[in-house]
């Protein structure tokens, strides 16, 4: 497994202002829960410290994501997010505006927005337990030979949301207890993950 948190893609991105804060509410919401059920965040003890999970939306003009290493912030703030613009997945390429530079996953979101119209939310957490169920739960997985924050990774994930009846849940095989949630709602994307995660730990 390579190291968490490392941007692969290349970025194009132009320091702007921060979105309206009613365009993030519902991201900081949901951030809140999986953030307490330390799905997303930071942990000296996991992956070398360094900050994991991110969450995102779909918006008019791309989608607003939440910012590079903001895992360890307790509560994330209209400053903390980044919107992308536009993306070219061959090409390992991403354009951004924002505050802050967009999650090192950001190239997987845009996958999950380009595979399907009606996604319009995604969040991606860490779960030990829930990846290590993966099998026993039935999830759709993605290849154990493709790293995180790559095309090949992103061209995975859009093959599989292509399809995948929402809201969908995925195993990143090659992204250490990585799991991808996708839906056109904020409270099914979210619902998913917990109930699942419900099932693991009963």
């Amino acid at each position: 497994m390579e190291q968490e948190g490392v941007r692969k893609f290349i970025l194009d991105w132009e320091r702007g202002s921060a979105p309206a804060p009613q365009a993030i509410e519902q991201l900081v919401d949901w951030r809140d829960i999986l953030h307490g059920r330390g799905l997303v965040g930071a942990d000296p003890a996991r992956y070398g410290g360094i900050g994991f999970g991110n969450l995102s939306r779909r918006t008019a003009t791309g989608f607003l994501i939440t910012g590079s290493q903001t895992g360890a912030l307790l509560r994330l703030e209209a400053a903390h997010f980044c919107l992308v613009r536009g993306w070219d997945i061959p090409r390992n390429r991403l354009q951004a505006t924002g505050p802050i530079a967009p999650s090192s996953e950001a190239l997987t979101h845009a996958a999950c927005y380009a595979a399907n119209p009606a996604i319009h939310w995604v969040f991606h957490i860490h779960s030990p337990e829930l990846w290590h169920a993966a099998p026993s739960l039935g999830l759709a997985s993605t290849d154990p030979a493709i790293a995180y924050g790559t095309p090949a990774m992103a061209e995975a994930l859009t093959a599989l949301a292509d399809h995948l009846p929402l809201p969908c849940l995925i195993h990143m095989g090659g992204h250490e207890d990585g799991l991808i949630a996708a839906g056109p709602t904020a409270e099914g994307t979210g619902a998913i993950l917990l109930q699942r995660l419900a099932q693991v730990l009963a």
